[in-house]
């Protein structure tokens, strides 16, 4: 794993994650997830993650399996979950498996299990067995129309293998100073991101005009300037010497 700052986690994860259950993210099937909830026990890709911080830390607490320094509580519930205990549970008690993510986690199943998990990590008291027959039944208040579409869109977020840590697409092959595969690639992510939301704005009548709005700001990005930026070459000691040679010579007898 790239970039771990907690050795003890890296070989809990290490472990964890040669379970091909593990390897993919719980929501979206993503492979190569590098966030989790521990909370639920579970893998999570960086666009399930933003999800899941949506959601409050009451409900999902989420951690980066590389960044993060983790408590040994929250490992020895990730070790104690996993993937495919949470959705054995989740099927135990009848929570649908196409179900939105915001509702998933608010199922009484979900609950459940969370607080479950959190015990047996604590060694303290369990809750009582869940009743049967209403793990599917929602805590709180379903979440809106707007709300679902948008958890659809961001859940999909490119992989982090796929951006640079300047939110730049990554070059996959070529000559490296190549702009114009960089403005291609920033330019096709933008595209994208443009076309999910009015897919979206057409199946939710009420959310056209915020995806009107979404999609002129991703319209009007200045793709010039992230790249420029990116690359570093606004303001390099090369760039200001060229600019300097292109600067007439002063005249005879004229201070410099």
């Amino acid at each position: 794993m790239a970039m771990v700052v907690d050795p003890v986690a890296a070989e809990v994860f290490s472990t964890q994650l040669a379970d091909a259950r593990n390897a993919e993210c719980f929501d979206t099937g993503a492979e190569g997830p590098t966030w989790a909830s521990v909370s639920h026990g579970i893998y999570l890709s960086i666009g399930a993650s933003g999800v899941h911080r949506s959601l409050g830390v009451k409900v999902s607490y989420v951690q980066s399996t590389t960044m993060d320094s983790w408590k040994p509580v929250h490992l020895k519930m990730m070790q104690l979950g996993g993937n495919k205990r949470f959705q054995d549970f989740l099927d135990e008690h009848g929570v649908p498996r196409n179900i939105p993510i915001r509702e998933k986690y608010q199922t009484r199943a979900a609950a459940w299990y969370r607080e479950n998990l959190r015990a047996e990590a604590e060694g303290s008291e369990t809750p009582p067995p869940l009743e049967k027959g209403t793990g599917h039944l929602l805590m709180c208040d379903p979440a809106s129309p707007e709300q679902l579409v948008l958890d659809r869109v961001f859940a999909q977020a490119p992989g982090a293998t796929d951006m640079t840590r300047g939110g730049v697409p990554a070059r996959r092959s070529g000559r490296a100073g190549s702009r114009r595969a960089r403005r291609c690639g920033l330019s096709t992510l933008v595209k994208s991101g443009r076309e999910r939301m009015l897919n979206a704005s057409a199946t939710v009548p009420s959310f056209a005009h915020l995806s009107a709005q979404i999609c002129n700001y991703l319209t009007m990005m200045p793709l010039e300037d992230v790249e420029e930026s990116a690359d570093g070459a606004g303001d390099t000691p090369r760039s200001r010497s060229r600019s300097r040679s292109t600067s007439p010579a002063p005249r005879v007898g004229e201070r410099v």
